[in-house]
């Protein structure tokens, strides 16, 4: 089974902020312990891939991605009851037409607070997918 992102995965997280959901960011520390953070930027980029738009461009996050890239988020909503977790390796892109997409797909409220797009994207690849404990989707 690969992963494909679906439909109500998009649409979760598309409306994950306006909702008072935004997505929790696991990512690992310099000191080797994981640390954790909210990204209302988070979104379905492509079939496979997740995107966020990370405001601050000297985010201990993008230090933290360049030494170990393996993430996981995860989305819970009460409400919908749903709960979705991601894992995948990010990578940080290069000012372009693509960063310029990920910044234009990120929620209004997040463009709102970088205007002048000084921030960075990130793409991450999921590899894996699970709900309620159960792997619903992963690369082969």
């Amino acid at each position: 089974m690969s992963v494909e992102l679906t439909k109500e995965i998009n649409e979760a997280l598309n409306e994950a902020l306006d909702e008072g959901t935004p997505v929790t960011c696991a990512s690992i520390d310099t000191d080797g312990f994981p640390t954790m953070a909210f990204y209302g930027s988070t979104h379905v980029h492509d079939a496979k891939t997740l995107a966020i738009w990370v405001r601050d461009p000297s985010a201990g996050f993008l230090q933290r991605i360049v030494k170990d890239n393996h993430l996981a988020l995860l989305y819970r909503n009460s409400k919908r009851k749903l709960t979705y977790l991601f894992k995948g390796t990010a990578s940080i892109l290069e000012p372009g037409d693509e960063s310029l997409r990920v910044y234009q797909e990120s929620h209004p409220g997040e463009q709102e607070r970088d205007p002048d797009m000084s921030g960075r994207a990130v793409l991450i690849k999921v590899l894996s997918v699970s709900s309620y404990g159960k792997v619903i989707m992963e690369e082969d």
